[in-house]
């Protein structure tokens, strides 16, 4: 059976980029490491989430898991203060949509290594 913890793995250009990015988002920056000189993290939407995010460096995913480096994911986040988490974002982002109501209250975003992202309300 699978545990009721998720993980996912994001594969980026710069991992230092991200960590700041992240950071100034909100997210808690956990398990800072370096593997095969590489550095990595996880981090957390909130302290208490169940799903954890492990960024890597694109570079280091290319040497040990090379049929995957191309799959991005589509994560979807929640929020239940959408308009001031949009406003947040857009002062770190130029990538940052308007909220729109259609089909539910959502914006999107990239992260500084061009990877969108989606909010949603809750």
């Amino acid at each position: 059976m699978f545990a009721k913890e998720m993980g996912l793995m994001l594969y980026v250009d710069d991992v230092t980029a991200e960590k700041a990015f992240w950071a100034a988002a909100g997210f808690q920056i956990q398990n800072e490491a370096k593997m095969m000189g590489y550095e990595t993290f996880d981090m957390k939407s909130h302290a208490e989430a169940t799903t954890t995010i492990t960024v890597y460096a694109n570079d280091f995913i290319r040497q040990v898991s090379p049929e995957v480096i191309d799959m991005k994911p589509s994560i979807l986040f929640e929020s239940d203060d959408i308009h001031g988490l949009q406003k947040k974002i857009a002062t770190l982002t130029d990538t940052c949509s308007p909220v729109t109501e259609e089909p539910f209250p959502n914006f999107n975003f990239a992260s500084p290594s061009g990877i969108y992202f989606a909010v949603k309300e809750s």
